[in-house]
């Protein structure tokens, strides 16, 4: 699996010059700045800013690169001890400066208007729906554990994740069932092989309850990460509309929404043949660490490095943005949240962020931070988000 990583937040910096660190933060910051020259002279122009309230008149290539160098790294940490919550956009020193003489000078301008009464717009949770083989559809999202039989699997239920076990030789032909994970969930998947499936909000699966002959076959439309049960001799493919996976055994994450005509595969361990089910002798081999991008109009395949932890933070409680415009942002996070969002001009929409967030803060929380940035103002009503 990829690493976990810090990512600091640029009031860090702010809380060493007006010493306030505690000591765990005055460990870590130490050894970012003695990670690159790169590093001190961005803390120094920040010191300087403090003391006579000039902007950076420099080329922002070392500004971006010192903190780009940071996330590439990583610093290691323990699971579930974050520091630092959010890293602010560094899209301009200017609108940066701006966000810390607001944060530490009191010029805070308000960048979230609720209107009266408004709902707390909570995380999404656990929920999923399970459609048997018969139709029947059962509701998962209650903690009751139920378990049934069926198609010669056993089928363990409970709040959080769905377990199947296989038990006996089919007998009446293969059986499938079909889970629905809806916008404001996500659900955890044991198949019968043993391999783990995490869904995403918005997800559908569907998969045979016992996999029988030379491949195990499922089909997806949404996104889920894979961690695959290693088997030489029976495959595993994972059809995603226009496109197939094919694995032997591996952890990877696949992003197949039907509003975006590009499905984006992300391997983290083993190796992966992505290929158009009309061409299979044209697709692509995947490496650890790479990304492969179909083009589901254009019937194309390419591929690409990336840090997968940016595609699969999802699993690990994150949201991670790199240099991403606010309208996929705003994509992913309506999916998570369960709300509407409206932008006032289309322009919005190509502002550019780069953050790491708490997946499971309630909604407003998340808008308060990406707001601090100055860019944009959000408005909440009921579950209607407006951008201006």
């Amino acid at each position: 699996m990829a690493k976990e990583r810090v990512i600091i937040d640029f009031e860090i910096i702010w809380k060493k010059i007006n010493q306030s660190l505690t000591e765990e933060e005055e460990i870590l910051l130490s050894q970012w700045l003695n990670e690159s020259p790169s590093h001190k002279r961005y803390f120094d122009k920040a010191v300087q800013y403090y003391l006579e309230g000039s902007g950076f008149d420099e080329n922002m290539s070392d500004t971006e690169n010192s903190w780009k160098s940071l996330k590439n790294k990583g610093l290691k940490r323990k699971r579930n001890n974050l520091i630092w919550i959010t890293s602010l956009s560094v899209a301009s020193c200017i609108a940066i400066f701006f966000v810390v003489n607001s944060l530490f000078f009191g010029k805070t301008m308000p960048v979230l208007v609720k209107a009266e009464k408004v709902e707390v717009i909570k995380p999404g949770r656990n929920r999923a729906t399970l459609i048997l083989d018969d139709g029947s559809v059962l509701d998962l999202a209650s903690s009751k554990k139920r378990e049934l039989t069926e198609g010669g699997s056993d089928i363990k239920i409970e709040g959080t994740k769905l377990e199947y076990t296989e038990k006996s030789s089919l007998g009446q032909g293969i059986k499938y069932n079909t889970l629905n994970v809806p916008r404001g969930g996500e659900f955890f998947l044991q198949l019968s092989d043993g391999t783990k499936v995490w869904l995403n909000s918005e997800t559908i699966l569907r998969y045979p309850v016992q996999f029988t002959g030379d491949e195990r076959k499922v089909e997806l439309s949404g996104e889920a990460f894979f961690q695959v049960t290693k088997n030489e001799k029976v495959p595993f493919l994972v059809e995603s509309g226009e496109q197939t996976v094919r694995v032997l055994g591996t952890e990877f994450n696949i992003s197949s929404y039907k509003e975006n005509p590009i499905i984006y595969t992300t391997l983290v361990r083993g190796s992966v043949e992505v290929y158009l089910k009309n061409k299979p002798g044209n697709g692509k081999t995947l490496a650890p660490n790479e990304q492969s991008s179909t083009n589901t109009v254009e019937a194309q395949i390419s591929k690409r490095k990336v840090d997968p932890y940016q595609f699969i933070a999802w699993k690990e409680g994150r949201f991670v943005f790199e240099d991403q415009n606010l309208g996929e942002i705003m994509k992913t996070l309506s999916k998570w949240y369960n709300v509407d969002v409206v932008f006032a001009r289309e322009d919005l929409k190509n502002i550019r962020f780069t953050g790491n967030l708490p997946r499971y803060s309630n909604f407003d929380e998340i808008l308060t931070k990406i707001g601090k940035t100055n860019e944009v103002k959000f408005r909440i009503e009921n579950k209607m988000i407006t951008i201006n």
